[in-house]
């Protein structure tokens, strides 16, 4: 009885603790909605997406203008009126949007829980753990903004192609990774790199005659039915996509995986801000303690101690080695299917690749960092407790400086309404 104690009672205490980390993810996802950015791109998608609910103007075939220089999708504006039927002010809206994210983590969670083996969970469940306290993927939970939208399409193409060999999992497969794109022009691409890994990977294990193309066929062409809408309209406003040889030469969407797993890149998000103020954080009885600077410098050294190990050991290196070959399958498949299927589409595509494109690979990121320590788990431990510190220590730097207009952030919409009353 003694040895079948010791063999599971690691395992349940791991699930408590993952568990333990949702929930509080989930807090920090719903707590002050009023600290949420409040600028053009918020203002403007509210504004408009109540209009639409409340019938002051018709459902739009195009949203807001990308960074390329052509309109989004239709089906962003939809999803944001639809969320507002059930909000009529901004704090609402934002507190439904991390209440949604939130969702998709739980989901992601209980998929783990029922189709991965037992043997083979570890990495899936740390992963999840990581991306519900990591700094990266709050930021884009508690935002009024398109790439906050994306994980409920991401989370069902998923599902889908873990099932495509069922016509309603390739149908899902089909039809959300289409609409993905609809939501955010990044979908495309992600639509583009997972079905080439996909065709490549099945074709090498002679399995594509097992999957449902049919369905797969039936999901692309619905969600083909309001793209072809979209794109009538949006094409002839297309200024022509802002691209260089630089995004291509410099792979940049490797550099904001790694930052993003890490949870190093606020800087994205507080600019110069980032480096004068937040990184004396906490400020304990009015002295800075400069503790961010050791929880940065700490992750970046579990970034790289890896890369070092393999340098180190191996003569010759090979991009490979950034992905361990051996364990779970089907991890293995998913994380080289983001990494190298959708990074190298992007990387191909030549687009310069900014933070907010990788919610299309979330929770992948995170997983892979949780690959890189599989078995170590105090490690993953203090990463994801690291992470957490980080975390907290944003949210309450926000709450209590209000934003400021030096950084991306701006200020926060409570910040505003005070000013303005």
């Amino acid at each position: 009885m003694q040895v079948i104690k010791n063999k599971f009672a690691p395992s349940q205490i791991q699930l408590f603790i993952i568990i333990s980390f949702l929930i509080i993810g989930t807090i920090l996802r719903l707590i002050w909605a009023m600290d949420m950015e409040w600028k053009n791109e918020e203002i403007w998608t509210f504004e408009q997406a109540r209009k639409i609910a409340t019938g002051e103007i018709p459902l739009p075939t195009i949203g807001i203008l990308s960074s390329i220089g052509i309109p989004q999708g239709g089906l962003s504006m939809w999803c944001f009126a639809a969320i507002a039927t059930l909000s009529e002010d901004p704090v609402a809206m934002v507190r439904w949007i991390g209440g949604m994210n939130s969702l998709v983590l739980w989901l992601f969670f209980a998929f783990i829980l029922r189709q991965i083996a037992a043997n083979e969970r570890e990495s899936w469940l740390w992963g999840i753990a990581i991306a519900s306290v990591n700094p990266f993927a709050i930021l884009f939970s508690r935002k009024i903004w398109i790439p906050d939208i994306l994980a409920p399409f991401c989370f069902l193409s998923f599902i889908g192609h873990w099932f495509r060999r069922k016509f309603w999992g390739s149908f899902l497969w089909g039809c959300f990774t289409l609409l993905s794109g609809q939501i955010h022009l990044g979908g495309f691409v992600f639509t583009a790199g997972f079905f080439l890994w996909t065709i490549w990977h099945d074709y090498r294990q002679k399995a594509l005659k097992k999957i449902s193309w049919l369905g797969w066929l039936c999901g692309s062409f619905v969600a083909g039915i309001p793209m072809l809408f979209w794109l009538i309209e949006a094409l002839p406003q297309w200024q022509g996509a802002r691209s260089s040889i630089v995004g291509l030469l410099v792979p940049k969407f490797y550099s904001q995986w790694l930052t993003a797993a890490l949870g190093v890149n606020m800087s994205y998000s507080l600019k110069d801000v980032f480096w004068s103020d937040f990184l004396r954080e906490p400020i304990v009885w009015g002295f800075p303690t400069y503790l961010m600077i050791l929880a940065h410098l700490f992750l970046v050294g579990i970034g790289l101690y890896p890369f070092y190990q393999w340098l180190r050991t191996s003569r010759r290196f090979s991009w490979r080695k950034l992905i361990p070959q051996t364990g779970d399958s089907q991890l293995l498949f998913y994380l080289k299917a983001m990494g190298l299927g959708v990074g190298g589409t992007f990387t191909l595509s030549a687009i310069n690749f900014v933070p907010y494109y990788i919610p299309v690979v979330l929770p992948f990121p995170f997983c892979w960092l949780a690959r890189l320590y599989e078995k170590k788990i105090k490690i993953l431990l203090v990463i994801v407790l690291v992470q957490l510190f980080i975390s907290l220590t944003f949210l309450t730097f926000i709450h209590y400086t209000g934003g400021s207009e030096n950084s991306d952030y701006g200020l926060t919409y409570r910040t505003q309404i005070e000013l303005s009353q």
